[in-house]
């Protein structure tokens, strides 16, 4: 690739040999058609059916470039045969026209040829002139997304009116050109979606294994192949304490180190002191995330929307960070305009609890498949930038 630094009607970063200069025009003379899909609620016409049914794309299909075919619903065949026109076609480009995603597009795939859609617009490509990856990849850019945005009327989620799309400006090179940069950037977007689909497998698989292991069907055995003594009944608060914090997010704004403070979400911070030196676990007992909890590392602190869950006793951290993320949190919840939960109720639940050198190897299991789904995670994290980078300056 080479940078570009002369102010011609070209992008930043282009691949090299190629040095025309790129051509405007609006997207419906570059397209058959521009068409909204269906407009109205459908559900009644869903089937659970794929044998003789149509299968309908909606918004939680089109993820940020690409689709996502896992979850599909179905409309019966009688309804779609009423919606001919409405059908679309494989390499069609649909982008969701209203809705909290408005603005996502993505290609519509050779196998979902003839399907139906709800709440996009259909774009059908002039081959010969516009490559349909390339429009894809175009509205998905930083420019292509804020061009878009603009053209969003209404109040409230919004809508993207049909007429003004299709008045939507495009810059395009020769389509030898544009499906080099498309190819260029699917490769990204295939490792972006092997990426998810692999940490959406771990999760699953993780999710299956805990239930085996707290329901008892799955045990494992100590070193010399014996089984360990059953499970006790006991109260969350028998092998369990909890810590408070004092700390203001208000009063710590100018403070700045090395320090970790963790907020609701998760990493709030770095602040120039700490209050806890080992590990610990953080819940939420405040606000919209109330109940969720996390592993937080050494010399770090929590604010004080947060309380701190350590171990009582001889009992693994690692495993009461497990059980707590199987407590059903809802049920101990008060307060209907700022939630809240007091560990003091909590505390009474009744849990299945292991000896000690069995809490390890589960706990020890369990962290290795964390690790797995944390890295992937920071993969997908770290791609999702470059691939940003590369939308920014490859497009006019």
């Amino acid at each position: 690739m080479q940078v570009i630094t002369e102010n011609k009607l070209v992008p930043q970063l282009r691949f090299s040999k190629f040095e025309v200069n790129w051509n405007s025009d609006r997207l419906v003379n570059l397209s058959e058609r521009v068409i909204v899909g269906l407009a109205t609620s459908v559900t009644e016409y869903y089937t659970d059916e794929e044998i003789d049914s149509v299968p309908i794309i909606r918004n939680q299909n089109i993820k940020d470039g690409y689709f996502d075919g896992t979850k599909m619903l179905y409309l019966t065949k009688d309804f779609s045969d009423k919606h001919p026109n409405k059908r679309v076609k494989k390499q069609d480009v649909i982008t969701v026209h209203t809705g909290s995603n408005v603005g996502l597009t993505c290609v519509v795939p050779d196998d979902f040829d003839n399907a139906q859609t709800f709440t996009t617009l259909i774009v059908t490509t002039k081959k010969n002139i516009l490559c349909p990856n390339f429009l894809k990849d175009t509205l998905s850019s930083y420019k292509g997304k804020n061009q878009a945005l603009k053209l969003v009327v209404g109040g409230g989620k919004g809508n993207l009116n049909t007429s003004d799309f299709k008045i939507y400006p495009l810059f395009f090179p020769s389509l030898t050109e544009q499906q080099k940069i498309a190819s260029f950037l699917s490769s990204v977007d295939d490792k972006l979606q092997q990426l998810t689909i692999k940490k959406e497998l771990l999760e699953e698989y993780k999710k299956g294994i805990m239930q085996q292991i707290f329901s008892q069907e799955l045990r494992f055995k100590d070193d010399n192949g014996n089984n360990y003594p059953d499970w006790e009944e006991k109260r969350l608060g028998e092998i369990s304490s909890k810590d408070s914090s004092n700390i203001s997010a208000n009063k710590i704004e100018e403070n700045f180190g090395e320090y970790v403070l963790y907020g609701a979400s998760g990493v709030l911070k770095k602040i120039d002191f700490y209050r806890e030196e080992n590990p610990y676990i953080s819940i939420v007992k405040d606000g919209a995330g109330v109940g969720r909890v996390l592993m937080c590392e050494p010399y770090s602190s929590v604010l004080g929307t947060l309380d701190m869950i350590k171990p009582k006793g001889s009992n693994n951290l690692y495993f009461i960070y497990i059980l707590l993320q199987r407590i059903y949190f809802e049920r101990y919840t008060v307060g209907s305009t700022i939630p809240h939960i007091y560990f003091k109720d909590y505390s009474l639940e009744k849990i299945k609890v292991p000896s000690l050198e069995e809490q390890k190897k589960i706990a020890k299991f369990l962290s290795s498949l964390d690790s797995k789904i944390d890295l992937v995670s920071t993969q997908i994290e770290n791609t999702k930038p470059f691939k940003k980078g590369l939308l920014q300056q490859m497009f006019v």
